[in-house]
């Protein structure tokens, strides 16, 4: 058994304060006995798009290291949701911004970096008159790679928010990582979607996976037009919700089991009934 925690929290603007409460948020997990802590996407600044590059760090900046030392003080895992990465190159948005990777860091009980991943889907959004109302590409650079690790024998993938909605990107972690036991989805899920699709989505790449599902998101409201729903959860291999932070900021705290895990692949052998030849398509 490892006992997990999920981090819901309100980030805005304000980066120095909202590392302060993710910090006091860990603490008190950690205090509640989670071995793995998940803080949510954006968790240290989410505001205006001309201003990310300069709320963003290098892998090794204040961030990292503050986030490393925790890490180590509390002896857990830290999934650090995912911040802004600045990038080795000038990469310009259509408004003329600099833009950024949004990185999930995940440090070990050490304070060493054990896993990087850089967010692939970048979410846009229109309103009703089919006009952008959300265009994260405004900010943010792809990634392009998808990414696994091992951690205290569990295998993870990584993926972050919008990422959800793609099935076939876990296809392609499976395919190149092996089937993992555990999914990270740390998000910022507007409140619209999330109503709409949050829980649907989460349980479904957890039935379809025969994974523990383990999202830390957001919750309400960032700023001028960006509201998140909420809702951190870890989900079961049979699709169970284990905990839910509900519309609040809080701590979603599980235990993931090895046995539970084996039983439900064992139950329905779902994965070992696939017939990957004939999903083949090109797009």
């Amino acid at each position: 058994m490892t006992t997990v925690a999920a981090i819901t929290m309100t980030s805005t603007s304000d980066k120095p304060g909202n590392i302060a409460k993710a910090v006091d948020l860990v603490r008190r997990a950690a205090a509640l006995g989670a071995e793995w802590i998940q803080l949510p996407e954006m968790f240290a600044y989410h505001g205006p798009y001309d201003q990310v590059y300069t709320m963003a760090e290098d892998e090794d900046g204040p961030l990292a290291q503050l986030l490393s030392g925790l890490a180590k003080d509390l002896g857990i895992v830290l999934i650090a949701g995912s911040s802004g990465e600045r990038p080795e190159h000038i990469d310009l948005s259509r408004n003329g911004h600099r833009r950024v990777y949004n990185t999930c860091y995940v440090y070990g009980r050490d304070g060493s970096l054990l896993s990087k991943y850089r967010k692939t889907h970048l979410f846009n959004l229109n309103a009703a008159d089919g006009k952008p109302s959300y265009c994260e590409s405004d900010g943010y650079i792809p990634g392009d790679a998808p990414v696994s690790f091992t951690l205290d024998g569990w295998k993870l993938a990584h993926s972050i928010c919008y990422d959800l909605r793609f099935p076939a990107f876990y296809d392609r972690l499976a395919a190149t990582g092996g089937d993992p036991d555990v999914i990270l989805v740390p998000s910022a899920f507007t409140q619209g979607t999330g109503q709409a699709h949050w829980e649907l989505l989460l349980r479904a790449r957890a039935v379809e996976r025969q994974a523990y599902i383990y999202a830390a998101n957001q919750v309400g409201q960032h700023g001028p037009g960006k509201e998140s729903f909420g809702h951190s959860m870890v989900i079961d291999p049979w699709g169970d919700v284990l905990a839910n932070t509900g519309a609040h900021e809080g701590i979603a705290l599980a235990q993931l089991s090895r046995d539970r895990l084996k039983e439900v692949r064992g139950r329905l052998p779902a994965l070992a009934n696939r017939r990957p030849s004939l999903y083949t398509l090109c797009l």
